[in-house]
């Protein structure tokens, strides 16, 4: 793989299309190397998800070197307190109550600034995002890659159950990101809430997210090598209440054209 070419702005450099997961970012796929991970899951109102949450990220990353940092906007279902409860005398799992900030964006971000390993990834806690997947995102990361994206709409990945209206929102809200930010034209899924990323990438970075749409901020506002990405299977929520309301989608519009300013 060539070198990622030298740039004072942020471009992503997505790998050619393949057929074959293990051809999107590694030449070869005979040694992987070890990845320290910091898992980043937001919260708000998951009390009936979280500890299924925690158990499966602690399944996919046994043996590894990883910590998971639950961040918590005071749920009025006490999700914070579930997950105290569920991870205590767990080294690995921290949980943070934020009680003035709100907002899938900013706890991210508030995970990132506490992330003590090499590498952050951010997973919803309502399992729609796959943990056992972690692995598999860390084992793409090369010399040259910085961010490896799980993506529902490159070959290989699908959404479960979702409605013909939410699959329009989907590929809609796509469309107007792909027009509005250079960034992203070559992304299948550039909306994606489930991804890895250098931590070295967002250290000194000034990320502001107005919205839910994280990736974008990082895509947009970091300086990086080539992006990745990595089909799976968006699975469909069993516990709980979407997010997805007017206000969100309004927030997400506002935020494309905050970026598109920036760019």
């Amino acid at each position: 793989m060539e070198p990622p070419s030298s740039s004072s702005t942020a471009r992503s450099e997505p790998a050619p299309e393949t057929d074959s997961v293990a051809d999107l970012s590694r030449e070869s796929t005979d040694e992987v190397v070890p990845r320290s991970v910091s898992i980043v899951v937001p919260t708000f109102n998951e009390a009936e998800n979280v500890e299924r949450v925690i158990a499966r990220c602690r399944q996919a990353m046994d043996g590894r070197d990883y910590e998971l940092l639950i961040v918590d906007d005071d749920s009025p279902d006490g999700t914070w307190r579930v997950a105290e409860t569920a991870s205590e005398d767990i080294d690995e799992v921290r949980v943070f109550r934020r009680q003035s900030e709100r907002g899938l964006g900013t706890a991210v971000v508030h995970g990132f600034e506490r992330a003590t390993k090499d590498f952050c990834v951010v997973i919803d806690a309502d399992l729609q995002h796959p943990p056992e997947l972690i692995p598999e995102l860390a084992n793409h990361v090369t010399e040259y890659v910085d961010v490896v994206i799980g993506s529902r709409y490159r070959k290989g990945g699908r959404v479960v159950n979702w409605p013909l209206s939410r699959q329009l929102i989907s590929r809609g809200a796509i469309a107007l990101t792909k027009l509005c930010l250079a960034e992203t034209r070559g992304l299948n899924d550039p909306l994606s809430g489930f991804f890895l990323v250098r931590r070295s990438v967002i250290d000194d970075a000034d990320l502001d997210p107005m919205g839910y749409k994280i990736l974008l901020e990082v895509l947009v506002e970091c300086e990086y090598g080539h992006v990745v990405e990595v089909p799976y299977q968006f699975d469909e929520r069993r516990f709980g209440q979407s997010k997805l309301t007017t206000d969100s989608c309004r927030a997400f519009v506002e935020h494309l054209m905050t970026l598109r300013s920036r760019a």
